[in-house]
């Protein structure tokens, strides 16, 4: 640990199997404290969990699914109110090798200009591909090979809560997906660095990925697709002036057409999924959240 109140480690649950008491047990004695925001998990499984965590760790439970912008929002406020220098944001499906934020923050501390940089975060590999992350043994922090990244998945992101005073917080309106990067974005726009340890590694996994002619898939369900191409819009619109080239590029990657054409080859529930990429699209055009 680097220092006293150093990391508050938030995770955003919903509906979680037994890969958030994994996930606890691997980071709990990488941070000061580990709390989870709930959003309203019904599921009796689910629900006893919970309970069993309820008895190491804080829990708050929202009455309804707020999404989980609305979440990290809740997380980074407690941060900030018990005097945390660094934001842990997590997923319930991510799990971490020990000593890896011990490792992150003492290289952190030697790195140039380390004054702009407001997010430091371990590069993520799929838990299909790889049941246990495999970080290299690094001997010495300065083999860690960082690299700056436009955008960084939520989970496992370090951030300094002095941030949210200059970038503001996470963007409710998009309730789920993009939300990352939106947040990104707002460092960027503000001057600071989002750093990425490139060959220090933890375990991820989104969706339910799966390999089919050569093509990743992520298979995600119809309601995650509404969300990635209504916020792919809200994306290009907001930031656009500040990187057309990245904005076209995330639109037209994730936002609709190469989305659509990925699920009409490769998925199933075709009819549902492109429905729904479809309306996300126009909701995102018409200002509809």
């Amino acid at each position: 640990m680097t220092n006293k109140k150093s990391i508050c480690a938030v995770i955003v649950s919903y509906e979680p199997d037994e890969s958030i008491t994994r996930l606890y047990e691997s980071i709990k004695n990488q941070v000061d404290e580990v709390i989870i925001i709930d959003n309203s998990s019904r599921n009796k499984n689910s629900k006893e969990i919970l309970l069993n965590l309820s008895e190491k760790i804080k829990i708050i439970y929202n009455d309804k699914n707020y999404g989980v912008a609305k979440a990290l929002n809740q997380g980074a406020l407690y941060a900030i109110e018990n005097n945390y220098k660094w934001f842990l944001t997590l997923d319930q499906d991510s799990e971490f090798l020990q000593g890896t934020y011990d490792l992150l923050l003492k290289s952190y501390d030697t790195l140039p200009d380390k004054e702009k940089i407001m997010l430091i975060a371990p590069q993520y590999k799929e838990k299909i591909y790889s049941e246990t992350a495999n970080n290299p043994a690094i001997s010495d922090i300065k083999n860690i090979i960082w690299k700056k990244r436009d955008f960084i998945i939520t989970s496992g992101s370090l951030i300094r809560t002095e941030s949210f005073a200059s970038a503001g917080f996470f963007e409710e309106k998009l309730f789920i997906d993009k939300v990352d990067f939106d947040f990104c974005l707002k460092l960027a726009q503000k001057g600071f660095l989002c750093l990425i340890a490139s060959n220090v590694y933890f375990s991820h996994r989104l969706s339910n990925p799966a390999i089919k002619s050569g093509f990743k898939v992520f298979n995600y369900p119809p309601v995650r697709r509404y969300y990635i191409a209504r916020n792919s819009v809200f994306l290009f619109k907001k930031y656009f002036v500040y990187s057309p080239f990245k904005m076209t590029l995330t639109l037209v990657r994730s936002g609709i057409f190469f989305a659509a054409l990925k699920v009409l080859l490769l998925e199933n529930n075709k009819f549902e999924k492109i429905k729904n990429i479809y309306k996300g699209f126009i909701d995102g055009i018409l200002n509809k959240y």
